[in-house]
């Protein structure tokens, strides 16, 4: 009986001490009990559908620069420290898949930065981010209405676009094909040819090259490129000159050019991995072909993106196209965040409109887009492209790119 009361007397004095000691917890302890704070970023992006299977890696790249910015600490505001959070809607490679994902993000998981959706997709969340303020980082533009401009202040792009990849396209073919004068122009019929027609021709035309004849469509499913390979391979140009696409779409462009019989030079300007494009369209099919895009090893890698090269290689176990895009729209969203010291987000677009230039894995972004877009929202920043030549893939060179 004296054991058993002097044991609770024990647990007594024990429980009091830890009482009256509480309120003197070493303050690291108390931060680590504390909720950590997020920067809570929404991803729209295909996860399912046609688009996916340029998405599904842009996804997992995304998922890399949470990883990088987080392990570098995350951000700073007001002198305190957030973690990035990524909360990922699928948008089905549809536009109501798009506006059913920006709903769930900015109503139901009340978001308010948002990366994404890529390309001809971003206008379908227009009406759903712009009116509550939602700060969206668009990961490409394909020009068409609603995408950017001076009707979506609280949009930015944020990597490289149709106009820009347009510039390193031209800037390859210039280089590796100095003897091209004509071209037939080839890109995605995704609503985007109207637009892009006359920039494409005017960028083409103010490096010397001419386009013939109309710009060549094809749907964005589409399976079988043997109709477009037909008309490429009868056409009288130096050059097909491809435009917005996947690397599977040129691949199979490629493939069926070469079968027929035409030995020109095809210039991708869409991004992706000359690797790729060779396993679709054969080692005999793989020559005079150029991609925008960067290479494991490649010359003046800046070390951001060398990073993230071996680092994706090592995850996913094979050297694969690397896009960055949304990754890009996640980069400089936090870092537009950061200089702007706030979570407001106008407080932020506000601030974001004056930077100069933005960090980004290519290198020095800088801002700009008021002739392009109508609008000082978008990130320009070096690329590099790949040359696939006697079915072998190489380097080619680093073009600096600034949007007008």
């Amino acid at each position: 009986m004296e054991r058993k009361k002097v044991l609770f007397v024990l647990m007594v004095v024990s429980l009091v001490t830890a009482l009256v000691t509480l309120p003197f917890v070493p303050r690291h302890f108390q931060s680590m009990a504390a909720e950590a704070k997020t920067l809570r970023i929404g991803v729209l992006v295909c996860l399912t559908g046609w688009f996916s299977t340029f998405d599904t890696l842009e996804w997992e790249e995304a998922q890399l620069a949470r990883d990088m910015l987080n392990e570098r600490g995350g951000i700073t505001i007001k002198g305190e420290k957030y973690q990035v959070e990524l909360l990922a809607e699928d948008c089905k490679s549809t536009a109501d898949g798009v506006v059913a994902a920006a709903n769930k993000l900015v109503y139901d998981r009340k978001v308010k930065f948002i990366a994404g959706p890529a390309a001809f997709f971003s206008s379908a969340a227009k009406e759903v981010c712009e009116p509550e303020k939602i700060l969206r980082a668009i990961s490409f533009a394909t020009n068409t209405p609603g995408e950017l401009g001076k009707d979506t202040p609280y949009t930015f792009l944020c990597h490289n676009a149709s106009v820009e990849h347009c510039i390193v396209g031209v800037t390859a073919m210039k280089q590796v094909f100095p003897e091209v004068k004509t071209v037939d122009l080839v890109n995605a019929d995704d609503g985007a040819i109207p637009y892009l027609d006359p920039i494409f021709r005017k960028i083409l035309q103010e490096h010397g090259i001419t386009v013939v004849g109309n710009i060549i469509g094809y749907p964005n499913e589409m399976v079988d490129f043997s109709p477009v390979a037909a008309k490429l391979s009868v056409s009288k140009t130096d050059a097909v000159f491809f435009g917005n696409g996947l690397p599977e779409h040129a691949a199979k462009t490629l493939k069926g050019v070469r079968e027929l019989g035409s030995q020109k030079p095809v210039i991708f300007m869409s991004s992706g991995l000359a690797e790729d494009v060779k396993r679709i369209a054969g080692a005999a099919a793989s020559t005079k072909f150029t991609i925008v895009g960067p290479m494991l090893g490649a010359t003046d890698t800046p070390p951001l993106m060398a990073e993230i090269q071996k680092r994706l290689l090592a995850t996913y176990g094979k050297e694969r196209s690397i896009h960055l895009q949304i990754f890009n729209s996640i980069w400089a969203l936090a870092k537009a965040v950061e200089a702007a010291q706030s979570l407001d987000t106008t407080v932020v677009r506000d601030k974001w409109e004056k930077l100069i230039t933005i960090e980004t894995p290519y290198g020095t972004g800088y801002m700009g887009g008021e002739k392009t877009y109508g609008t000082r929202h978008a990130l320009s920043h070096p690329e590099p492209y790949q040359i696939l030549d006697n079915g072998e893939a190489k380097f080619g060179k680093w073009v600096e790119v600034r949007v007008p």
